[in-house]
């Protein structure tokens, strides 16, 4: 008996590519020109052509410029909202080292965000001050209230919790995030901003974070032990001599040679 031939079974057929709304498609490529240009380094005609649209297709959705960088700002409050989280059960202190560490990942992988952060500190009241704005309220007032306070009371919990370890002495959680979101921003940006404009490398990103660690472990050190032996030694290596009066130099000048 013949055998019948086997019929290739018919491949089934690709999915089609998720089609990413217009909004999105006009926020990624700011995102993009920010991060590469700055914040005022683009013009929305800069935006259009990649995209392969007109100018007056942007205003279907936004209302200007600013509009857009508000929103991308909101974009940034989105992800930044989910930072310094909880662990059920981790030791305090790697919980807080680890929650610095990610801080570190989320700066580098939105540079677009350190340059609008950086943007908004350099703008004076009644400026355009995209973050602010987009977070819905004052820097003092995301401590407390709007989409960045929940982030704002974990980092307080976390301090607390290492507090209690005894390892680390208590701060005041404000003056805590304002020292590491000041020095990190101003380590992504100066001497260069090399980072913010390719992906870091592993041992670039290890650094950064071992760097961050060691300022934190610095600002709540309790003064005693290890710590605080490293911390007085930075301390001697930064020492400037105190200045020679005019006195002094004039005795040094008379003084005879022995």
């Amino acid at each position: 008996m013949a055998r019948r031939p086997s019929r290739a079974r018919n491949p089934s057929p690709p999915k089609p590519a998720a089609v990413v709304p217009t909004r999105e498609r006009i926020l990624n490529e700011v995102e993009r020109l920010i991060a590469a240009r700055g914040v005022y380094g683009f013009t929305l005609q800069d935006v259009i052509v990649p995209l392969r649209m007109r100018v007056p297709a942007i205003y279907k959705h936004y209302r200007n410029r600013d509009d857009v960088l508000i929103e991308l700002a909101r974009r940034f409050v989105n992800r930044l909202a989910t930072q310094f989280p909880i662990t059920p059960g981790a030791d305090p202190i790697s919980a807080l080292r680890a929650a610095l560490d990610q801080f570190v990942l989320f700066k580098l992988s939105n540079p677009a965000y350190v340059r609008l952060a950086l943007a908004d500190f350099a703008t004076p009241d009644g400026g355009m001050e995209y973050v602010k704005l987009a977070a819905g309220g004052s820097f003092e007032d995301n401590f407390s209230s709007g989409p960045l306070a929940p982030m704002h009371r974990r980092l307080a919990q976390l301090l607390r919790a290492a507090a209690r370890t005894g390892a680390v002495r208590g701060i005041d959680p404000t003056d805590f995030y304002r020292i590491i979101k000041a020095t990190l921003l101003i380590r992504l940006v100066f001497p260069d901003d090399s980072l913010l404009l390719r992906p870091p490398t592993r041992p670039e990103i290890a650094a950064i974070q071992q760097w961050l660690w060691a300022i934190a472990r610095g600002i709540l050190s309790t003064g005693t032990g290890d710590d605080a032996r490293a911390t007085r030694t930075r301390r001697q290596r930064l020492t400037i001599p105190p200045p020679v009066h005019a006195k002094e130099r004039h005795a040094r000048r008379r003084r005879p040679a022995t």
